[in-house]
């Protein structure tokens, strides 16, 4: 019954808010799926008592989709012209997928899923890339020292190949990858012996005392190294995945000052370390 309730007001809320511009009118099914999204959304904020200055979390649910605000106003206001369809029967729809999983999980445990792997799927981006990385002389070992900073709390795969038609047994090569403090102190510090070929792929795991992020792709292990050296990186790549409180603080303060269905939903602003909105984030 309460699930009825608050459809109901999401609706009403949604029929009252701007005015119908002609979009896209959104599949039931697919619109049965958003008032899902949406419900959780609100209660993940009920269950957690998440403080912001104005909730908008229902942006990435409708990108998720395909769709926009408009679309999903639009899609609501349009069900009065046709005949053959209810908006009653899609609320019930969500209604009963909702009921469905409760069967299953706890709907703290739902609810917590749902909103971090959306935040998640939005807030995880792609902070380095590089395509093709030469080393040949000497003094292109400054090539294979890669910075990257800030860095925020969460994961960061390296990942990328390598060629090495160095004579490793002679001068053998490692990788190193290691965290820097504010004060110069290294954290999760750890090494990767060079082979002739090989596909890299490494996560690290950031802390909030971590200020950058260091990885040195060819160092020599010994004190002689030769003059000329033959060292290939293709295709690196580093994408950083925030913690899950950090994501879903981000995701929430990029949809600041926007309302979509119902004022209820508004709190205070809390202070928090959000992540920009990125064009490169990975899907």
């Amino acid at each position: 019954m309460r699930y009825r309730a608050l459809f109901l007001t999401l609706v009403v809320a949604l029929l009252v808010l701007g005015g119908c511009h002609k979009k896209t009118v959104i599949p039931d099914d697919t619109l049965a799926d958003i008032f899902h999204d949406a419900f959780v959304a609100n209660a993940y904020v009920s269950v957690e008592h998440v403080n912001i200055d104005s909730l908008q979390v229902y942006e990435a649910i409708f990108e998720r989709y395909g769709y926009t605000a408009e679309d999903v106003r639009y899609t609501v206001g349009n069900f009065s012209r046709r005949k053959s369809a209810r908006l009653g029967s899609v609320v019930e729809r969500a209604i009963s997928r909702l009921e469905e999983e409760g069967r299953v999980y706890q709907q703290r445990v739902v609810v917590l899923d749902t909103v971090r792997n959306v935040a998640l799927r939005t807030m995880r981006r792609e902070v380095y890339t590089d395509t093709l990385i030469e080393a040949r002389k000497r003094a292109d070992s400054t090539l294979l020292e890669i910075v990257i900073e800030p860095v925020y709390p969460g994961e960061y795969l390296i990942n990328y190949n390598y060629d090495c038609e160095d004579d490793l047994k002679k001068h053998p090569r490692k990788a190193v990858y290691y965290f820097e403090s504010e004060h110069g102190g290294r954290r999760n510090y750890g090494t990767s012996r060079l082979r002739a070929h090989e596909n890299m792929r490494r996560v690290m795991k950031a802390d909030k005392g971590c200020s950058r992020l260091v990885m040195r792709l060819g160092e020599y292990e010994g004190k002689r190294r030769p003059k000329r050296q033959n060292l290939t990186i293709k295709k690196l790549r580093v994408v950083y995945t925030p913690t899950d409180e950090l994501a879903i603080d981000s995701l929430f303060s990029r949809y600041v000052d926007v309302r979509i269905f119902a004022d209820e939903f508004l709190f205070p602003k809390k202070d928090s370390l959000a992540l920009s909105a990125d064009s490169t984030r990975v899907q």
